[in-house]
Parts: C-alpha cells; sequence; structure tokens
C-alpha cells in the first residue's frame, strides 16, 4: 500500500503510519505480510538484461514519483539527490549527469528538447535535454510529487496541497493555478495531469476527476469517480492518484477509494465502474485494461464494460509496481527487485527474473515493443527482455 500523509499530523506520526502495509482502505488495520513466491513449473521464457547501469542513489524510501524517460535514443533518470542523466538506450553508457540545487521527488518528464522535474519544496525545474543545462525554475506552493505534463507550449503540475499550475515551457513563467484543497488524510501520491487537445485532466484527493481548459485553467467538467464512505479517516480516503489513462473519447481513472472507473472524455460521465482500489497507473492494450490493486493483486478487465477477464493474487502485498505492457503480455516489478510478465488472457506467471535486488517501484517503460527499461528504488537502470528458453 501507499504511504499516508495528513495535513495535521506530526512528522513522526506520519512515518509510523506510512511504514503499516495495511491490508486496504476499508478499515482492515492489521499488518500484512508480503506474499512468498512460489517456484514456476518449467517456465518457456527467461529474462534476459540486455544491458545494465546505475542512474544514481535513487528513490527515497518514501518517493514514488521518479521514472525512467524515454525519447529518441535516450533514456533518463533523476534521483532525490538532485542528479538528472541521460543514458544511451542501446548501450546503456551515461551520456551526461549534472546535478541540481535541490532535493527532487518526481520526474524526469519529456517535452520536446526539455527536461521537467519536481522538487520537495515545490519547484518544477526545467534542463535541456541534449546536455543537463539549467533552464528554469519556478516555485509553485507545495511539493511537486508526481510528474510534471507538458504540450503545446505548456507545463503542467499539480502540488500536494490540491493545486494545478500552468507555467510557459519556454520561461517558466506562471500562467495559471487552480487552487484545491485535500482532506485531512491522504494517500501520499498525486495525479500526473494528462494533455490532449488543449484540456488537462488531473485526479484529485477528493475523489473527483477534472478537466481544464490548457489556456487557461478553466474548468471544463468535474466528475467524482469515488465518494468518501466510512466513519475513519482511513476508510474515506478516495484520493485519485493514478495518471488518467485516455483512449479515443474514454478516460479511465482509478481510486484508492475502491473504484476503476471508464469516463466519457468529452463530458466526464461515468460510462463504468469496477470495485479496485488502486492508486497506481493502468495499462491498456487490445481492449483489456491492467490494474494493479493496493493490495498488490493484479487485475485484467474489460476496457468496454469493466469486466474482470482475470486477477492474479500471487504477489499480494510484494508493493507491486504498476503494470506495463510488453511483447503483448503484462509486466510488473515488486519490492525484492523481481519482474513477473503475465499472461494477457488468465493472468498467470509466464515468466520471471530479477534484474537487480532492489525494489522495482516505477513503471516499466517498454521500448521497441518487446523490451523494457526498469528502474530501481536505489537507482539501477537495466533494459530487459524475455526470451524463450534455449535462446
Amino acid at each position: 500500500m501507499r504511504n499516508l500523509r495528513h495535513a495535521f499530523a506530526p512528522l513522526a506520526l506520519l512515518l509510523a503510519v506510512s511504514t503499516l502495509g495495511l491490508t486496504g482502505c476499508g478499515g482492515g488495520k492489521s499488518i500484512a505480510q508480503p506474499k512468498p513466491l512460489t517456484d514456476l513449473p518449467a517456465p518457456t521464457y527467461r529474462m534476459q538484461v540486455v544491458w545494465h547501469s546505475n542512474g544514481g542513489k535513487g528513490q527515497g524510501k518514501y518517493e514514488d514519483g521518479f521514472v525512467p524517460a524515454v525519447s529518441g535514443n535516450r533514456v533518463y533518470t533523476a534521483n532525490r539527490d538532485g542528479e538528472v542523466a541521460a543514458f544511451n538506450l542501446a548501450n546503456g553508457r551515461r551520456l551526461w549527469h549534472t546535478r541540481l540545487d535541490a532535493t527532487l521527488a518526481s520526474g524526469p518528464t519529456t517535452v520536446d528538447d526539455r527536461l521537467l522535474v519536481g522538487t520537495r519544496d515545490g519547484q518544477v525545474i526545467a534542463v535541456s535535454a541534449d546536455d543537463g543545462a539549467k533552464q528554469w525554475q519556478t516555485d509553485l506552493s507545495s511539493e511537486v510529487i508526481a510528474p510534471p505534463a507538458g504540450a503545446d507550449g505548456i507545463a503542467v503540475a499539480r502540488t500536494v496541497d490540491g493545486h494545478v499550475a500552468a507555467m510557459d515551457l519556454a520561461s517558466g513563467k506562471r500562467l495559471w493555478t487552480i487552487e484545491g484543497t485535500v482532506p485531512n488524510l491522504t494517500m501520499r501520491g498525486t495525479s500526473t495531469p494528462k494533455i490532449r487537445n488543449q484540456t488537462v485532466y488531473i485526479g484529485m484527493d477528493s475523489g473527483k476527476m477534472l478537466a481544464l481548459d490548457l489556456q487557461t485553467g478553466e474548468q471544463k467538467w468535474s466528475q467524482t469517480v469515488a465518494l468518501p464512505d466510512g466513519r475513519s479517516e482511513l476508510d474515506r480516503i478516495v484520493d485519485v492518484d493514478a495518471a488518467p489513462l485516455l483512449d479515443g473519447d474514454t478516460i479511465f481513472a482509478a481510486s484508492t477509494g475502491d473504484v476503476v472507473a471508464a469516463l466519457s472524455r468529452n463530458t466526464g460521465q461515468i460510462r463504468w465502474k469496477h470495485a479496485i482500489a488502486s492508486g497506481l497507473n493502468m495499462a491498456l492494450d487490445n481492449g483489456q485494461l491492467y490494474v494493479t490493486g493496493l493490495d498488490g493483486v493484479v487485475w485484467g478487465v474489460s476496457a468496454a464494460n469493466g469486466e474482470p477477464a482475470w486477477k492474479n493474487d500471487s504477489f499480494q502485498y510484494r508493493k507491486v509496481s504498476a503494470p506495463t505492457v510488453l511483447d503483448g503480455n503484462v509486466l510488473v516489478g515488486d519490492y525484492k527487485g523481481y519482474l513477473h510478465w503475465l499472461s494477457r488472457d488468465d493472468g498467470h506467471e509466464i515468466a520471471r527474473g530479477r534484474p537487480f535486488g532492489q525494489a522495482i517501484r516505477a513503471q516499466p517503460v517498454v521500448v521497441d515493443g518487446n523490451q523494457a527499461i526498469v528502474l530501481g528504488a536505489d537507482g539501477e537502470l537495466a533494459r530487459v527482455r524475455f526470451v524463450p528458453n534455449g535462446q
């Protein structure tokens, strides 16, 4: 389960609460033990490491906002110590490295010829994707713990206090800010904005999904994905922390309040809902939506109506990453550094590999359709693929 934050809680209490592996957001407060892995019966595929490199000191214990970014023939990484680096996609060789005078919390995001990162002190920083030279820094209202987004000359970031801010991509000048509020107790995570056709789509801690005009910040629509329900603040957590997943005229949203939903991109109207609690990004392929639950259960559900096709509960409480689609099947990582490659048809585990011995919390990034870039929590970086045994 992801970490919790409380608007009024002392730091010591926050850290104590965030280390508990809670059984869900429905009132169960017992510490959940990670499910042991079982041996795979005669796997026909194996994981192969194409290359391995080091991206620095990594994410930190409580930060999940660092993701590898791929653009052209380069892979970009960032870490909490302010390090941003570029690597050759083909061989993993480091091309450049820069150190910013900031404690980073998210990123990088590639937008045109820039990289965007967020900081613990509430800034968005842009650096050159070519050589890492710092271009601008803009102060926002609070931490930026989800990667910023950018399109059409504008960068957009969500802050932990519920604000959404837009900046000029060339200069960093603030263009507009939407001031939001957050409940007393929320998950430590925020939604990465998605931009399409001059509209910003973003999830909020209130359980809502918003559509905002990219140029002005004017609200186009607001839709409640999940409603608070329960007696305790813990029961009533409904954060929409997963990045909106856009497909044609549909948006898929996930809430920690036990809801995965499909909405109309134009109006926000709910098309279907299914009871899965998730705070992680989702993946979509060939009419099937893939979701990692807060409890580590991986689901395949119909994108058309939300009906489950399968679920795999073999990785419960193993702090499973967001899923991605690799060579037609589903790839997730876990807290021990294992990658699990699951069948798109029924969810069974086809193959397993361990590129390094550190947690894989970042969603793997697929390259060339059949290989993935994987980032470890301590900064290790690898390009992997799954090949038939005997190759």
